[in-house]
């Protein structure tokens, strides 16, 4: 195994590494952010680690809330790093500051002793916008529904309540819908309360939701209640998610440019790791209000965009070039930033296309060609040619546009139109004047079309435009479905690959689709003394790349220093994922590859991947449990087969012996109904061996009439199966006629079926039944008379209990002693074998001294059955938790040693040791308490 310990950072000057931590890394808040901030490291050649924090199979109900662990990896492989909302805990972010690492914080509140600089989107003037686009429709009771628990909803809801102020209406308490969350079911249950709790009459005629998702679940119960909307009630969104445009009505929404938070992001660290200083407070200062049909714009009409502010804007303390971080947005006379444009000023191509068009690639030269062929017609007359408008169609598709992006698009382009008559009129009235002025000649012959001319053609390129971008955003569309499908059916490929794969297939990622050719690597937590936590990554399987990615497998790496350079992709964003399900933490996944910013779940593949592979690791494991549980099982039945069989062996050589010292043998065998009788047996009953013959009723034959019944049903017993030994007493009728008392004792051999196949006996006077039955009860395995199991089977029970509780983590076993002032009696056996579970048994090492062993047991279970035999067994008997797994230090008024484990006989030592010394400590005089 080879541990790679600390390493340096990327040379000074050179491509940096820049980790981008996250909750999660999909859909439209965290995957377009991180989207963002490739876009910015990727055209500065800088690698990008996307580390998430969260558990793979996060449930959605719970998010946003702080799950039980947040996991942060390569902290000492990244030259600076972005935190994302609620990814790390505040003790974690002041160590990154302490550490110098560049730190820039998004969406993160006030974090005591964190200086770094604290970026976020444009949330008051997001919340400020809606409201004023609310009364403008003449609203005056407008609410707020979301929960205010993070910083970006208590952000739109202070500027909501700003909003308010500022037009002069005054919030009121119910107009503030809470919801336990930002998902749909919380905001789903308030319209439902809001519904049934009055006439249909709501407290207020439009509603501003923290989240898209709010807003939609608010929207789905108001509708289930006959509530018409948007007549009933308005209602408008934050985050512009595809959700949004699927609803009916369709929501209107505002997109806080998520993206471009990422870039700023981005730009901020790579300043800080250049050296320059930045902290202080910074806001994107521009959103875009998408206006649809939930607000009660122009229902079933087309959609509408407004900007919303025109830059960057905050309070900063920055030592960088001009264009760094602190450019004030556009600011009202009070000094409040713009929260729209000034009216009449509607927003062209370059406003739209990025609300519109999620893929940033190829986006301006898109832009461009589209001005191309607008001027060309404004100018010369010119149409656009079909290979031009096929060329904008399908580039307008590699863009991904939204669902409803066409409707945007339409408008920015009659404002680009406008924009380029305007800008060719300018331009012709300045040749004009240069001709007049003689600074230029004047053109002739050139065959320019008239005004006219250039009017027509420009309306119909616009038409065809607007039919090229139909086809590219349909065809957008499809592709979309055409990908999801296709992610679906690998994803259904993924999973049954984990189902069907072992151990080995697992950690080797047989199991990747077919499709993914980038960097991958799987690997698991292993106990490691040195690494921070007491654990270290081990890579157990890496693919991808050239070779060196699988030259790593088998190197350990301490937290920090995960992933190593050859594990991450300097082209596209390496995922790292911590692999796992419900409480189980098993490692991290590392993929490259792009996550979707356009999805509404943040369930990007990657968390299903390391989500499924956690249920297949725990699989694993558990089967490995079960068949290393069943060879133990097996050899543990083996062992008590030879077990029996020696005792039943041992059983059968004492009771020869007994019969050979006490002068009475029998020997039955029951399947062919014969009985061998010895001489000794002869001459008690006064016969000639000679005429004794092998009949059963030899002996039957002969007991007293009042014995016969009792004698029958203890024989019966024996053969039809019972395992106890077989003593009775009767009277046995001599040759010469008179009775003796005898007492005869046998064991019954048992075939493999369990069926009696042998039963051999000792008959003898009553004057010698107390020592044979002394000598037999001291070799069977369970005494009848106490319960109480033989030596060696006590031993093998706890031998195998000790080397299970080693193999077995969650196994434990607990032994106690327990003392009796003087041998006990069968009332206290009978009242300690009654607390005893099954699978438990107990051992009398002494006359007065009985060991329990408690079989998978804690120390919890120890201490209440310790506690039920003291309260059973009298303040006379001692009770001692003498040794287990978890055995805990004695208190100190206790003056005891403990045993913890090792080999049986050492713990029945200690046992009786312990016992001892408690004995002696409550004889001994003590000093009185003060």
């Amino acid at each position: 195994m080879t541990t790679v310990g600390a390493q340096g950072r990327g040379p000074t000057g050179g491509p940096r590494t820049v980790g981008v931590v996250s909750p999660v890394l999909g859909g439209y808040y965290f995957g377009r952010a991180l989207a963002g901030a490739a876009r910015v490291l990727r055209a500065g050649r800088h690698r990008l680690v996307a580390l998430q924090t969260y558990p793979a199979d996060l449930d959605r109900a719970e998010f946003p809330a702080v799950p039980r662990r947040r996991t942060l990896v390569g902290g000492s492989r990244c030259d600076g790093l972005i935190v994302v909302t609620s990814a790390l805990e505040d003790d974690t972010l002041r160590q990154i500051h302490d550490s110098g690492t560049p730190l820039v914080l998004v969406g993160v509140g006030p974090v005591e002793g964190v200086s770094a600089p604290n970026l976020g989107p444009d949330n008051a003037g997001a919340a400020r916008a809606v409201v004023d686009h609310l009364v403008a429709h003449g609203h005056r009771r407008i609410g707020f529904l979301g929960a205010t628990d993070q910083t970006d909803t208590r952000e739109r809801y202070d500027a909501y309540r700003a909003g308010l102020l500022a037009h002069g209406i005054e919030p009121r308490q119910e107009w503030h819908y809470r919801t336990r969350d930002n998902q749909e079911a919380g905001a789903q249950a308030v319209a439902r309360r809001l519904a049934e709790a009055g006439d249909g009459t709501l407290p207020t005629t439009a509603t501003l939701a923290a989240t898209d998702r709010n807003a939609v679940g608010f929207m789905r119960g108001l509708s289930s209640h006959g509530l018409a909307l948007p007549e009933a009630q308005a209602v408008v969104g934050i985050d512009h998610s595809d959700l949004g445009a699927r609803i009916r009505p369709r929501l209107s929404s505002v997109d806080l440019l998520h993206d471009a938070v990422g870039e700023r992001a981005a730009q901020l660290v790579l300043a800080m790791i250049a050296g320059e200083r930045v902290t202080g407070e910074h806001r994107l200062g521009r959103s875009a209000l998408v206006l649809r049909e939930s607000c009660g714009c122009d229902a079933g009409a087309r959609g509408h965009v407004v900007l919303s502010g025109a830059g960057e804007r905050g309070r900063d303390d920055t030592d960088g070039p001009s264009g760094a971080p602190g450019a004030d947005g556009a600011r009202r006379a009070d000094g409040e930033a713009a929260d729209v444009p000034a009216a009449g000023v509607d927003p062209g191509l370059d406003d739209v296309a990025p609300v519109v068009l999620a893929r940033e690639h190829g986006r301006d030269a898109w832009v461009a060609a589209v001005r191309q062929v607008l001027a060309a017609a404004a100018d010369r007359g010119l149409r656009a040619p079909a290979p031009a408008l096929r060329a904008l169609a399908d580039a307008t598709a590699r863009l991904r546009p939204s669902p409803d992006a066409l409707e945007q698009l339409v408008p920015a382009l009659h404002v680009e139109a406008a924009r380029t008559v305007r800008s060719h009129r300018r331009a012709a009235a300045r040749r004009l004047s240069r001709q007049a002025d003689g600074a230029e000649p004047a053109r002739r012959g050139t065959g320019a079309l008239g005004p006219a001319a250039r009017r027509t053609a420009l309306e119909t390129t616009v038409r065809d435009v607007v039919v090229a971008l139909a086809r590219g955003t349909v065809a957008g569309t499809l592709g979309r479905a055409g990908r999801l499908e296709r992610e679906l059916a690998e994803q259904y490929e993924v999973d049954l690959e984990m189902m069907r794969a072992d151990g080995d297939a697992l950690r080797s990622l047989d199991w990747l689709p077919r499709g993914h050719d980038g960097v991958a690597a799987l690997a698991l937590w292993v106990d490691d003394a040195e690494a921070p936590g007491g654990r270290a990554l081990r890579v157990v399987g890496a693919r991808g790349g050239a070779t060196g990615p699988r030259r790593l497998v088998g190197t350990t790496y301490p937290p920090q220093e995960f992933p190593p350079p050859e594990l991450t992709d300097p082209t596209s964003p390496t995922v790292v994922v911590p692999v796992g399900f419900g409480r189980s933490d098993r490692g991290m996944l590392v993929v490259s590859g792009l996550v979707d910013t356009r999805a509404t779940s943040t369930r990007a593949r990657y968390n299903h991947w390391a989500a499924m592979l956690g249920v297949a690791l725990d699989a694993e494991d558990t089967l490995s449990a079960l068949q290393a549980q069943r060879r133990e099982l097996a050899d543990a039945a083996e062992r008590e087969r030879v077990l029996a069989l020696e005792v039943a062996a041992g059983h059968e050589r004492t009771a020869l012996v007994s019969i050979a010292s006490h002068d009475g043998t029998w020997d039955w065998d029951v399947e062919a109904g014969r009985v061998r009788y010895s001489d000794a047996w002869a001459r008690i009953v006064g016969c000639d061996p000679a005429g004794i013959g092998d009949d059963p009723q030899e002996w039957l034959g002969r007991v007293h009439p009042d014995d016969a019944r009792r004698v029958q049903s203890a024989v019966a017993a024996q053969l039809s199966g019972s395992h106890q030994p077989l003593d009775v007493e009767h009277r046995l009728r001599a040759a010469d006629g008179r009775h003796v008392t005898v007492r005869c004792r046998a064991v019954t051999v048992h075939d493999a079926g369990g069926r009696a196949a042998r039963m051999v006996g000792a008959m003898a006077v009553v004057s010698d039944v107390a020592l044979f039955r002394s000598e037999l009860r001291e070799r069977v395995l369970v005494d009848p008379a106490t319960g109480l199991v033989a030596r060696e089977l006590f031993v093998d029970r706890l031998e195998r209990a000790i080397s299970r509780a080693r193999r077995v983590g969650a196994y434990g076993w607990q032994v106690l002693a327990v003392g009796f002032p003087a041998p006990p009696s069968a009332l206290a056996l009978r009242r300690l074998h009654g607390e005893l579970a099954p699978d438990d048994c107990a051992y009398g090492p002494a006359p007065r001294d009985v060991v329990v062993l408690l079989d998978g047991a804690g120390v919890a279970t120890a201490r209440d059955r310790a506690a039920r035999l003291r309260a059973l067994l009298g303040a006379q008997a001692v009770v001692v938790h003498a040794a287990g797994t978890g055995h805990p230090e004695p208190a100190p008024e206790d003056v005891l040693g403990s045993a913890r484990g090792g080999d049986a006989i050492e713990v029945l030592r200690r046992a009786g040791d312990l016992l001892a010394r408690r004995r002696a400590w409550l004889v001994s005089p003590r000093p009185p308490r003060a």
